[in-house]
């Protein structure tokens, strides 16, 4: 048998040799999985959205008018709050105090112990696109005061009379205890004006506050005009009774004139009186004027500003008589003239004097009483006047 070899049978594998760039010393880049693409995808596309929903809620726009620029306004620098004693209120436009034109009220409490409230109104100024804050009304200081609109877009701060005793006055109203300011947008300023009523109270806020009362069903004897107007004469003029002659003289319904007589001295006093809440039935009256025929007053007019001593000057006085003045606060309670000289009438009847007083509570409504009389004994009827002055 032939003799036979053990064979090593050896694979041998021939790779083929990768391919390479021009630039075979670059490594080679691993591409990005695709889910880490569609993961950054979607992460942009949420960012675009937060940014697009974040500009749509808050927009940056620039103001174009006072409007829009007072609304941006942060007042708290314009008032310089006094973060640990004052707090702001939310600031208020007030466009009708002021004509239409922008303006924003803006009130600063001050929580110590006086408790008061300071008053701003601001308007804007605006120049080729650029807006300036202006001051329109500033009142500080007034205790436990408060501020508001009236149905006749006038504006009204009311203050605490911190000068009498609670509930002093001829009434005793409680609503007298404060005083009460009005003002009136006149010739591009805040002008203070004085309310028409004399009597029960003085001011709007007060005569509103009696009808609402009325309204509320209280009994109030200012329903009627007589009795409106005898209750004054016997509250200012201390008249201590009524004459037959007292009559009312007309009546339409929204103003009446009421005629009241005193025997000893003769005197008769022609009073009108309005409704000036309330113009139907229901509205309670109000004392606009009172006074005699023949007496007139050149100075100071009706409703106008005075300062102490308060100049007298005025006609149709009794030259044989006696002339004398007197001043109600705006709670009708007496002011007493800081000296007894009285007035000096001449042959004409013509009738002047310097009245000095001491005014505690400034720019408050006041009334002021002339009466000339004529001697004991003569039949010559006396001259009253009753006029409404606002004391600086």
């Amino acid at each position: 048998m032939p003799k036979t070899e053990n064979l090593e049978q050896r694979v041998i594998i021939i790779l083929p040799r990768r391919k390479t760039t021009a630039n075979s010393g670059e490594p080679r880049r691993r591409r990005p999985h695709p889910l880490t693409i569609l993961c950054f995808l979607l992460a942009i596309v949420a960012l675009v959205h937060f940014i697009a929903v974040s500009h749509s809620a808050y927009p940056t726009i620039t103001p174009t008018t006072c409007q829009g620029w007072l609304r941006t306004m942060d007042y708290t620098q314009a008032v310089h709050l006094q973060p640990k004693t004052q707090q702001m209120g939310a600031a208020q436009f007030v466009n009708q105090l002021v004509g239409g034109q922008p303006a924003v009220l803006v009130q600063v409490n001050d929580t110590a112990a006086q408790h008061t409230l300071d008053v701003y109104i601001f308007g804007c100024a605006q120049r080729q696109q650029q807006f300036k804050l202006t001051t329109l009304f500033t009142q500080h200081g007034l205790p436990q005061g408060t501020v508001a609109i009236s149905a006749d877009n006038t504006l009204i701060t009311s203050a605490l009379d911190t000068s009498q005793p609670s509930q002093n006055g001829v009434l005793e109203q409680p609503l007298q205890q404060n005083i009460y300011r009005e003002y009136r947008w006149q010739h591009n300023m805040f002008v203070q004006v004085a309310y028409p009523s004399l009597y029960p109270v003085t001011s709007r806020s007060e005569a509103e506050a009696l009808q609402q009362q009325a309204d509320n069903g209280q009994g109030l004897p200012w329903s009627d005009p007589l009795v409106t107007a005898k209750q004054m004469a016997k509250d200012l003029l201390h008249w201590t009774g009524s004459d037959p002659q007292d009559a009312v003289l007309s009546n339409n319904g929204t103003t009446a004139k009421v005629q009241l007589v005193q025997q000893n001295p003769t005197l008769t006093v022609i009073v009108t009186l309005q409704r000036l809440i309330q113009h139907d039935t229901s509205g309670l009256w109000f004392v606009v004027d009172a006074q005699s025929a023949g007496i007139a007053l050149a100075r100071p007019r009706p409703a106008q500003h005075v300062t102490s001593p308060i100049n007298l000057n005025g006609t149709g006085a009794l030259a044989d008589g006696t002339i004398t003045a007197a001043l109600f606060d705006h709670a009708l309670s007496p002011i007493e003239f800081t000296n007894s000289t009285a007035p000096e009438v001449n042959a004409g009847g013509n009738y002047t004097a310097a009245l000095p007083y001491t005014n505690t509570a400034p720019d408050q409504e006041a009334l002021l009483l002339i009466e000339s009389l004529p001697p004991n004994g003569s039949s010559e009827a006396g001259q009253l006047l009753l006029v409404k002055v606002i004391l600086g």
